[in-house]
């Protein structure tokens, strides 16, 4: 015990004299250049100082409330610099681990002490900011890949699949081709992925850029038949359960679908009720809009109007059948208006406004609506 009291005398005691005059220097004026140059260096003392197990847990007790009353750039620069140590005190690790992420990056990215438990526990407890911070890490086990592309979130999976040091499984990949069909960034971003296997580059095919499809038709050797497949599989997928006015903008692969649909004059009456019938609101809005020339927001309120005359003038401006306008005014209100159900009322209203047009006067009445 006296070896020990000599060891904390000789080595320990002045260092945390030192420490505790620079931080007093420190808070009386945070800003002076020196005053926190003289703090790390303290601190780099401190830690590079050969101290028994005793010592080690009083310095990380000692770094801990440093760190709390410290100023943002002293936080973010001892992070820093303690993140590749190999030799950092577990509960000095775990509190910069889990601090706000300018603080917790360095350790997150670059410690080589965070176990696979560590970065679960980080996970689960904190959000955005310190995934997409794991997701740069050099090495990764396929239990905390798997983690993270599970919490669908768009910047760490890019960041996954933007690092070289790791290996993304399958499975994984399936997975994040499911968050592709939605997210722009994660599309485009898996098109390049180094392994990515020819089956995911078709399916992704119709989520990225020209430019990208391009590459991944040349890499991948797809023919159009493969392509056409893709799209269609593509359009499977547009499906909502219930439209809101927050929601109602077709994406642009939708309006890009659309666009190729009218292209090959295959917006037909079926393709419309087909789509409305397997609830893809979205889609319709997209297709209608092309077969009609109207804005989102007109097509939209259509299918919320009560007795349909808007529906009723713009299925008539396209020769759409009597049978087909009425599903598409009781199909269009079931995903707009789900608490409101049709009356019998309101249907005869929306079938008089239907008879009441030939295809000459909606076509005029559509087209000044467009004029104005």
């Amino acid at each position: 015990m006296n070896n020990l009291n000599e060891g904390m005398i000789g080595n320990f005691d002045p260092l945390l004299v030192q420490l505790h005059d620079n931080l007093n220097h420190y808070k009386s004026d945070k800003h002076d250049t020196q005053t926190q140059s003289d703090l790390m260096q303290t601190i780099a003392e401190l830690m590079d100082a050969k101290l028994s197990e005793i010592e080690k847990n009083m310095a990380a007790d000692v770094m801990i409330s440093l760190i709390k009353q410290a100023e943002q750039n002293i936080r973010h620069s001892l992070s820093e610099k303690l993140a590749p140590r190999d030799d950092l005190h577990p509960g000095l690790l775990h509190f910069l681990a889990y601090d706000d992420i300018d603080v917790a990056e360095h350790v997150l990215v670059h410690s080589p002490l965070l176990s696979d438990m560590d970065l679960q526990y980080v996970i689960h407890a904190k959000s955005g900011d310190h995934w997409q911070a794991i997701a740069k890490r050099n090495a990764l086990s396929e239990k905390i890949i798997s983690t993270l592309v599970d919490k669908q979130h768009d910047l760490t999976t890019v960041n996954l699949l933007q690092n070289e040091k790791i290996e993304i499984s399958t499975l994984s990949l399936e997975k994040i081709i499911e968050q592709a069909m939605i997210s722009p960034s994660v599309a485009e971003t898996i098109a390049e992925y180094k392994s990515l296997p020819r089956d995911l580059a078709v399916n992704i095919y119709w989520h990225v850029s020209n430019s990208i499809r391009h590459k991944i038709a040349k890499t991948f050797d797809i023919n159009k038949h493969e392509i056409d497949v893709a799209l269609q599989d593509c359009v499977q997928d547009f499906s909502d359960t219930l439209l809101q006015d927050k929601n109602v903008r077709p994406s642009n692969l939708m309006i890009e679908a659309a666009e190729k649909y009218h292209s090959n004059d295959k917006i037909t009456d079926d393709l419309l009720v087909g789509t409305l019938r397997r609830r893809q609101g979205r889609f319709f809005i997209a297709l209608f809009c092309k077969k009609t020339n109207l804005s989102t927001a007109i097509v939209w309120n259509m299918m919320r109007q009560i007795g349909g005359q808007g529906l009723a003038v713009a299925c008539r401006a396209m020769n759409i059948t009597k049978e087909n306008f009425v599903s598409i005014f009781l199909l269009s209100r079931s995903i707009t208006r789900s608490s409101q159900s049709v009356t019998a009322e309101e249907l005869r209203m929306a079938m008089r406004y239907y008879d009441g047009l030939t295809h000459k006067m909606a076509k005029e009445i559509l087209k000044d609506s467009i004029a104005n």
